[in-house]
């Protein structure tokens, strides 16, 4: 496979194809408004360095030019606006601020940008190269923050790139080639830089996504049977153990129960291992169908065996399901051409009902006697520790 990554940052062909997935499209608009939050967020800090920074330069260079006094009103509305978006964040924190108020933020902290630029060149009849210098720095200081979204920055950006230009052209009307070259040479760097970050970025949201996609596919590989679908014996252990603990705390009932298909060898060794297979996928399905709340849990536990956890539920609830267990698979008919009991696939079932102090392994073995039980009193049958019964 040829290496993904471009020199100059673009998304590959193979890219773009995963990207026009709905998925990955949604998962990057999620990630651009997190870097846009951040980074309009970290543009807030720059501001008020460059707000002292002014300040500064004012008071120590050009005091013959300005008094502090007279500048304080255009200086008032980007430094209140700022504190009063640090406080909204400290509120609502960062993750709860929305697209739209980032958006509006941003429009007011470039006005008020725009604003204090104003009253800089209202304020002095004499040329300030450093109001220039602050256009283009304020340029710089908006492209890093919003380099996700390329309109987003070029909304931003524009009006300090205009005002450099046009400031100059005011300035030095006799010089006009200089600050329309400067604007277009630093409007296409801008435009390259923003193409190759935002071309990082979008790998690097892809890449992040799949490693997520495979650390979900790895998690369900360790809890699912790969055969039946279901949760697999070590899912069921955590399951069964959380739901334990649960009862000792509330006293809620819990039971389980323990299903083994009958004569399955005998099945295997006619139909074949595939033919099992199907048969064992079936039965899941089928088990499966019989328990309908949200924590009822149907697990492989091993080879032909099955097993239910039922939170919230009694022996004679147990025996309902088994019952009910029992009533589907006989409606679905699933040959067995060599068994002792039926022309069809039957299942002998234990049940268990925990009681106060009993551990995971106490109560499994609980089942696994009442299953035994079941076998011996011929298969097709349903015990518990209170009865046996054929249903």
């Amino acid at each position: 496979m040829k290496n993904s990554t471009n020199i100059d940052g673009q998304v590959p062909n193979w890219w773009i194809i995963i990207l026009n997935s709905n998925r990955y499209k949604h998962q990057l608009k999620i990630e651009t408004q997190n870097i846009l939050q951040r980074g309009i967020f970290w543009a807030m800090y720059i501001t008020l360095f460059l707000v002292v920074v002014v300040i500064l330069n004012i008071y120590f260079f050009a005091h013959g030019l300005y008094d502090i006094k007279d500048i304080l009103p255009e200086i008032a509305p980007v430094t209140v606006l700022v504190v009063v978006g640090f406080f909204v964040i400290k509120l609502l924190a960062l993750n709860g601020v929305t697209s739209q108020q980032s958006h509006t933020f941003l429009i007011l902290l470039v006005l008020a940008w725009c604003y204090l630029l104003y009253g800089l060149v209202q304020l002095s009849s004499d040329p300030l190269p450093g109001i220039e210098s602050l256009a283009d720095i304020l340029a710089l200081v908006f492209v890093f923050a919003l380099f996700p979204n390329r309109k987003v920055m070029l909304l931003a950006i524009l009006p300090f790139l205009l005002f450099s230009c046009v400031y100059r052209l005011y300035e030095y009307p006799d010089a006009p080639v200089f600050p329309l070259t400067k604007f277009v040479c630093v409007l296409a760097i801008i435009m390259s830089g923003q193409k190759i970050i935002s071309g990082w970025f979008v790998k690097a949201v892809i890449r992040d996504f799949e490693k997520q996609k495979l650390v979900k596919q790895f998690k369900r590989l360790a809890l699912i049977d790969g055969l039946t679908n279901i949760s697999n014996r070590r899912h069921f252990d955590e399951i069964l153990a959380q739901e334990i603990r649960a009862s000792e705390r509330n006293n809620h009932a819990l039971a389980i129960i323990l299903l083994d298909i009958d004569f399955f060898k005998r099945l295997n060794d006619t139909l074949g291992h595939q033919a099992g297979d199907e048969q064992l996928v079936k039965v899941a399905e089928i088990i499966s169908a019989a328990v309908s709340r949200p924590r009822d849990l149907v697990a492989r536990y091993g080879g032909e065996e099955f097993v239910i956890a039922l939170p919230n539920t009694d022996l004679l609830g147990a025996i309902h399901v088994a019952d009910k267990v029992k009533s589907l698979l006989a409606e679905a008919e699933l040959i067995h051409p060599c068994s002792d009991v039926s022309e069809w696939v039957t299942l002998s079932q234990g049940i268990a009902q925990w009681e106060d102090g009993m551990s995971k392994d106490n109560l499994v073995k609980m089942a696994d006697r009442m299953l035994y039980r079941a076998k011996s009193a011929g298969r097709n049958t349903v015990c518990s520790d209170e009865q046996s019964t054929n249903l």
